[in-house]
Formats: C-alpha cells, structure tokens, sequence
C-alpha cells in the first residue's frame, strides 16, 4: 500500500510496521494530564474558537443589518394637526395665479382672483397627481390624464371620480390662512 499523504495516524503506522503507540485518552500530546490544567474550566481550544468567531460574525451581522432595516422602516412622522394654519403671503400669489401650500397632510392651492382667494385640495382625486391653475380657461387640470376643475373644486371633465376638497382662505393683514371647510 503506497502512502500518498503526510498523514501518519496510530493505526496506520502500526500497519506499515513503524507502530506507535496511541496516546491514552487522558493525555495530551505533551504528556501532561487534562485534569491537570485550569481547575472549573472545561473548553478546547476548537469550542473556544467556534464561539469567539460565532461572536464577531454576529457582531457583523447586527452592524450590517442594523442600518437596512432603519432604511427599509421610515421613521414616523408627527404632523401637528390644526384647525388654522397661516401659509404664505398674499404678495407671493399675483392676481389670477394659483400657488400650492402645504396645510396639515394636504396639498392645498389657494388662487387670487381679484383679491378673493379660493382654496380646494391640488392633489387629483383620479392618481394623486398635483393639478395647475389655468387662469386663461378659469379651470384646474391634471396633467397626467387631462381631468378639469372649476375653480370651486367641481368637476368639468375627465377620469377623475370625486371633486378637489375643498378648504376655506382668507387673509388677515398680509398673511393668508388657510383652514378646513
């Protein structure tokens, strides 16, 4: 039988005739006894080894997991709900213009039509889409898919199934307040 490692195990040596005598179950290979090592401590060295690259492949793991589920989850958001909120200036809206403000979770356009001011929701009741003022045909219109909008909100033509919301405006000194109808 022809040997084709490096390894010389006790059972082989003894049948290629070199025979070594196996090494008794308590010993260890410098001949010392395991009982006679660290007293109330019972590990090898594998054990030891298993548990400490165990550890830091958990470490790892939480490091690298940690910032993809805090990226996967958004934070919550906390809006202060109101009843009134003051938005802009008046000076900002020129005089048959339209601008959108935020108003709570609502995007709110608030149009200037010789000083009056008419607020309705900008978000399209078809796909959410934000709706334009169009001053020369005194409507709303989606551009996704080409809903329209009386000034009040209701509905001309389109896709869409319900009217824009509407919201009440009015302004104070400079200032213009929106607030829920």
């Amino acid at each position: 039988m022809a040997q084709t490692g490096n390894f010389k195990s006790p059972a082989r040596m003894s049948s290629l005739g070199q025979g070594a005598a196996p090494a008794s179950a308590g010993a260890v290979t410098g001949g010392k006894p395991r009982e006679g090592g660290l007293k109330g401590v019972d590990f090898e060295r594998r054990g030891f080894l298993h548990k400490i690259v165990g550890g830091v492949g958990a470490v790892v793991a939480a490091t690298t997991l940690y910032p993809v589920v805090k990226y996967i989850i958004p934070p919550a958001r906390k809006i202060k709900i109101v009843n009134e909120l003051v938005v802009g200036k008046i000076s900002e809206i020129a005089d048959g213009k339209g601008k959108i403000y935020q108003f709570n979770e609502d995007k709110v356009i608030v149009v200037n039509k010789g000083g009056t001011l008419t607020a309705v929701s900008a978000v399209c009741t078809h796909l959410g889409c934000l709706v334009n003022w169009i001053d020369a045909d005194n409507q709303y219109f989606c551009p996704c898919h080409g809903a329209k909008y009386k000034l009040t909100g209701e509905i001309i033509s389109g896709p869409q199934p319900l009217p824009l919301k509407p919201f009440k405006a009015r302004i104070e000194g400079d200032n213009i307040i929106i607030s829920k109808a």
